[in-house]
């Protein structure tokens, strides 16, 4: 079956793209079985190929093949195979196109270890995110009823293909992010939704309408009684306020979430996105949270998938605890073991939302640059440990008046919403009109209620760097949303305070500078002098 399998995608690589295997196969699949219960001879090559058209037009195919010619080549090398496809291995080799998120099998192997012993109806959301192990997931549970759903019509027909045969599995063509596409409910269920889309569900009834969410409202509405659903989810549902707070609110009032997971680069394929693991259960019955930090076993190369995933850190939080928290960011979780972080909490000084003390915005996208604008740019590379270079600032050409709400004042602190590093630096206003650039967030504190250096202080501290870190949606590459920004608790002391912290900032910093001036002059002159012949 495999070499099959091998065979054919030798034979079409080159004449048809890799998206198109799938439905190619399927065609081929589909014409030859209706052929033989017709008794249509092989010979009858016209015949053959306008059946074919007419499958693909009641499959909603666009014919894959360039002419009639390719097609009757491809389809006898089919006619003499001896065994069928491996459709999962055919699949596996296109859901890389598809734009669908690869799981690896490292996180596979960490959802079939959840597996519920005791589960009578399992449903598998999207069953090509499970490829190429999901019919060893069935045959590894054969007391299990199965249903396995997916959007996409060609997948409704390769499963229905792969599963022949078992009794104990549905396939669904239906949509998890839609209301009511089932009207069952499950024991188990396990999900990958899509994420990192700019998609938004149809249905405004739901909290949030992103899809990830979508669909964790919606399995949640069909787990039966004890029913546990295991999704994963990118990182912004455990810290983002709003609507993402109002949701984690409607889970924790309505369901008990059992574990909270990190995931680790190499969990998927061709995406950087930072994700978890969580696990949620339809009862109230429970008083702990599994909480854990997973790494990445064997991960070579960055663009590899993990074959392994390791647990790093492990604790447990009490629900009431976490509700206390108003949030599911376990770096808060872990921290309370961190001396920074109890410090931070045992503090008399008041907490609150930068948000509250601060204007907080992203930079504008810039196009064009030219380096005899008037106006200066501040990017990322600009931004360094202490300072801003503006001796290499990008210049744009552009009228101020279009730039205005833009413009940066003294005192902004510029963060990087992308990068490797989280760094910050403060703005001084030069001779010239300065923006940031699109990839840099403006923190601009309210001069009455928070001061620059005070800022910039508590963000480079180690506690600091740990609650921005615990916002970053990426994982190799930092992605920080300036929304998300306002959402960071930060201490707050009097101005008084704060100025008291900026005035011996300001100055020790002066004297490193001085020291570093001081020591690279004395040893430029000891190199001119030792030079001399």
């Amino acid at each position: 079956m495999a070499n099959n399998t091998l065979e054919y995608m030798n034979l079409i690589r080159g004449y048809m793209g890799i998206d198109d295997y799938v439905p190619s196969a399927l065609l081929i699949a589909e014409t030859k079985e209706m052929c033989q219960s017709r008794t249509i001879p092989d010979d009858a090559k016209d015949r053959i190929y306008e059946m074919m058209l007419s499958i693909a037009d009641r499959l909603n195919i666009i014919n894959p093949f360039k002419d009639e010619t390719q097609f009757e080549r491809i389809y006898s090398t089919y006619c003499d195979f001896e065994e069928d496809f491996d459709w999962e291995m055919l699949m596996e080799n296109s859901t890389k196109r598809y734009g669908y998120t690869i799981m690896s099998n490292a996180l596979y192997n960490e959802y079939n270890k959840r597996f519920k012993l005791d589960a009578n109806t399992v449903l598998i959301a999207e069953g090509e995110k499970f490829i190429p192990n999901l019919k060893r997931l069935v045959n590894e549970h054969p007391g299990c009823s199965f249903t396995i759903t997916t959007e996409n019509t060609v997948n409704y027909h390769v499963f229905a293909r792969i599963f022949i045969g078992y009794d104990n599995v549905t396939i669904l063509n239906a949509s998890i992010y839609k209301y009511g596409f089932t009207n069952n409910r499950y024991d188990l269920i396990f999900s990958v939704p899509n994420f990192g889309t700019r998609s938004l569900a149809e249905d405004e009834n739901f909290i949030c309408r992103d899809q990830d969410t979508v669909a964790l409202e919606n399995l949640l509405l069909h787990t039966a009684s004890d029913g546990e659903l295991i999704i994963t989810m990118p990182a912004r549902i455990t810290y983002a306020q709003g609507k993402y707070g109002e949701l984690r609110s409607f889970i924790q009032q309505t369901y008990r979430v059992k574990e909270l997971s990190e995931l680790p680069e190499g969990t998927f394929e061709g995406t950087g996105i930072k994700t978890y693991l969580i696990d949620i259960i339809n009862s109230k019955s429970g008083d702990d949270i599994i909480v854990r930090r997973y790494k990445a076993e064997k991960h070579k190369k960055r663009q590899d998938t993990a074959e392994e995933l390791i647990i790093e850190e492990e604790t447990f939080v009490m629900v009431d605890e976490l509700e206390e928290f108003g949030d599911w960011n376990i770096n808060k979780i872990f921290a309370q073991q961190d001396e920074e972080w109890l410090k931070f909490q045992e503090a008399s000084v008041r907490r609150i939302a930068l948000g509250d003390v601060a204007e907080i915005f992203r930079g504008k996208s810039v196009s064009r640059k030219d380096p005899t604008g008037i106006i200066g740019v501040v990017n990322i590379s600009n931004i360094g440990e202490y300072e801003i270079d503006y001796d290499n600032l990008d210049h744009l050409d552009e009228e101020e008046r279009k730039v205005m709400n833009y413009l940066l004042k003294d005192g902004d602190v510029l963060v990087p919403a992308r990068g490797t590093a989280i760094r910050t630096a403060i703005f001084h206003k030069q001779s010239y009109p300065c923006i940031a650039s699109s990839n840099v967030i403006v923190i601009r504190p309210k001069p009455n209620m928070l001061n620059s250096v005070y800022l910039k202080i508590f963000l480079d501290s180690p506690l600091g760097k740990k609650l921005i870190s615990g916002i970053q949606q990426g994982i190799a590459i930092i992605n920080i949303s300036y929304k998300d920004l306002k959402s960071l608790e930060i201490p707050l002391p009097s101005l008084e305070e704060q100025q008291k912290k900026a005035d011996e900032y300001i100055k020790e910093f002066k004297l490193y500078k001085d020291a570093i001036a001081t020591a690279e002059k004395r040893w430029n002159e000891a190199l001119n002098k030792l030079r001399e012949l």
